[in-house]
């Protein structure tokens, strides 16, 4: 009995380590295909595969979803990518949805990388990051680091600086990547102007391959991408030829 029941646990741990972190879906807006990875200082984060349980020769896009939020702020565009030739890989940041951690705002960066590395880790050789308002952000200073460098990135109402605890300026200086910018005319929310922050990122980033987007309207983040069909056309463009679509 004691050997079966050995043979019964290795067997277990086999499976698991075969599943590459995957587990039961934790979100409700998913059915399958959720992974668990770590950042580099260790937190376990989530995040949901859609297309499959890998990319293959897709392009993989990473998204960063808002404050106080989780990935199932982006399942509805991740199902509408996956049906487009994507592999969509949104997930949660510290501290939000199911993934572990404290909302940290100073290492949100080393989350994003941690999501490239994964989407890396399942044979995706090209991959774009797409970052909502905090995600943004996050994305704007995760991509600058991220080794190898990523296809492209794009934040959408991304603040240029949470005060005291994030600033994505020098990071966006340390860009050098095909990076793309939208933003709302009237999205403002003290101390923010959001299309005056995607202004000033968009100046700092420092690649010449960039591009600033001020559409009309005060739709916010996901919402704006959500809302926008010009949002949506540009932002589909660039995930399939960054460099083509910045000048």
């Amino acid at each position: 009995m004691r050997r079966a029941a050995a043979l019964t646990a290795l067997l277990v741990a086999a499976s698991a380590l075969a599943g590459g972190g995957a587990s039961a879906p934790a979100h409700a807006c998913t059915s399958a295909h959720e992974l668990s990875f770590r950042a580099a200082d260790g937190t376990r984060l989530v995040g949901h595969r859609f297309g499959g349980a890998r990319p293959g020769a897709r392009t993989a896009v990473v998204l960063a979803h808002q404050s106080n939020g989780n990935l199932c702020e982006w399942a509805p565009y991740a199902r509408r990518l996956a049906a487009r030739g994507f592999f969509a890989f949104p997930f949660d940041l510290r501290g939000h949805g199911e993934s572990r951690g404290r909302q940290t705002y100073g290492r949100l960066g080393l989350d994003v990388v941690a999501a490239v590395r994964a989407v890396r880790s399942l044979g995706a050789r090209r991959v774009v990051v797409v970052g909502a308002s905090l995600g943004g952000i996050a994305g704007v200073v995760g991509a600058a680091s991220a080794r190898p460098p990523v296809a492209g990135l794009v934040a959408v109402s991304a603040p240029a600086e949470i005060p005291g605890r994030l600033n994505g300026v020098p990071a966006a200086g340390r860009l050098r990547v095909p990076t793309l910018y939208f933003a709302a005319a009237e999205d403002q929310n003290a101390p923010y102007d959001f299309a005056a922050d995607a202004q000033r990122l968009f100046e700092a980033t420092g690649t010449t391959e960039k591009r600033v987007e001020v559409v009309p309207g005060s739709l916010h983040g996901v919402a704006l991408v959500a809302g926008s069909a010009r949002v949506r056309t540009l932002l589909e463009s660039f995930l399939r030829d960054p460099a083509g679509t910045v000048p």
